[in-house]
């Protein structure tokens, strides 16, 4: 089980200032901490969509003989058709995805970022309209290049209507499909499969789908979300209503976006192989993070399969620890770890020596890509 967090833990001690010290912020602190994890989520995705763009490492080489090499400079359907009609549908899916991957990845991280921005300002109306499209449609898409490359690939030429998540069936089809995911991951023990499909795609009290749909559109008339006499969605929220989307949003939205994560670095995986320490350097960042997040969270949204989650995280974190460091994290540790992924009783100059190292490889990857561009120039 996780350790007690003492509730008078300094803010400052366990995230960035920026957030407390902003005059437009009008986010309660007591959701400060979820916010800062939901961004450092945020914030790993997107530096692994930067690194792919900047190391040229969404790319890939396939053999064809001469005389259709030509033909392919000319005209990009010539190449889909031709690879179709020699069965090369790998080589084919392996092509597709280094353009959708990227792009699709790109949205989604927009949406996510704007929605987070929003809800710091109060605007959560905003914010729930904005996490729809990467929860349910983004993700589902990432979901389905996890099961099948090939699959994807070909539904996107002749079936793209079938890559809705809408038409994928109900809670259980989303259930077995999510399952199936989380097996390829290796993450059963830290996910749920039912929960996640009920979070993203259930009309219910305890999930986005329903709270989503209110902030879209003023009145709803599903039986589970149906808008009750003299309302309108969303519009008449005080202080009080916004208290409990907030409370919902940052018990939840760690969860999935976590789940997000995982999805992201293994398909990453496909363009470029990352340096297993940092790795575990994000693993421990976000594992102290959630742990001190969870802390702060009101008991009414609080649930079992979350507090598993934590756990989970918490009991990986101890056992890296131990395992590197020969030490369990303390209080202490487990803020500093959130804030730079120092291992317990790390000295200041080696955590510093990781970070330059990091710094430079990301250098070093984006001349090696500029010296490709320019070789392929001059050819």
């Amino acid at each position: 089980m996780p350790i007690q967090i003492v509730p008078n833990i300094r803010q400052d001690r366990v995230m960035g200032k920026r957030l407390l010290r902003d005059p437009h912020v009008h986010l309660p602190a007591e959701f400060h901490q979820p916010h800062e994890l939901c961004f450092v989520l945020h914030d790993i995705m997107a530096k692994s969509l930067v690194a792919g763009e900047e190391g040229d490492f969404f790319r890939t080489s396939i053999e064809v003989p001469p005389e259709v090499e030509e033909l392919f400079t000319e005209d990009v359907g010539a190449m889909f058709r031709w690879l179709e009609a020699e069965g090369r549908f790998d080589d084919r899916a392996a092509i597709v995805l280094t353009t959708v991957f990227p792009a699709v990845l790109s949205d989604m991280l927009h949406c996510i970022y704007e929605g987070l921005q929003s809800s710091r300002k109060a605007k959560l109306n905003i914010t729930y309209m904005l996490l729809r499209k990467p929860l349910q449609e983004s993700l589902f898409l990432l979901e389905s290049i996890v099961l099948s490359r090939v699959d994807f690939t070909a539904k996107l030429a002749t079936q793209p209507l079938t890559l809705r998540a809408a038409n994928a069936g109900g809670h259980q089809a989303h259930t077995k499909r999510i399952q199936r995911v989380l097996e390829a991951l290796d993450e059963t023990h830290r996910f749920d499969a039912s929960y996640l499909a009920q979070l993203r795609y259930v009309k219910c009290d305890d999930g986005f789908d329903g709270v989503c749909n209110h902030a879209m559109h003023l009145f709803t008339e599903h039986k589970d979300i149906a808008t009750g006499p003299m309302n309108i969605n969303f519009v008449f929220s005080g202080w009080e209503q916004k208290l409990s989307q907030w409370a919902f949003l940052y018990s939840r939205l760690p969860y999935v976006l976590a789940y997000m994560l995982r999805v992201v670095e293994h398909l990453t995986k496909d363009f470029a192989q990352t340096d297993p320490s940092y790795l575990d350097l994000v693993d421990r960042q976000v594992a102290a993070q959630s742990v001190l997040a969870w802390a702060l969270i009101d008991p009414h949204y609080e649930n079992e399969l979350l507090q598993a989650h934590v756990d989970a995280n918490y009991q990986w974190l101890v056992e890296h620890c131990v395992a590197t460091c020969a030490r369990e994290p303390s209080l202490e540790d487990l803020a500093r770890i959130a804030r730079n992924g120092a291992l317990p009783g790390e000295s200041w100059l080696a955590v510093k020596w990781r970070h330059w190292r990091f710094d430079w490889r990301a250098r070093l990857n984006r001349w090696e890509a500029e010296r490709r561009t320019r070789r392929r120039k001059e050819r």
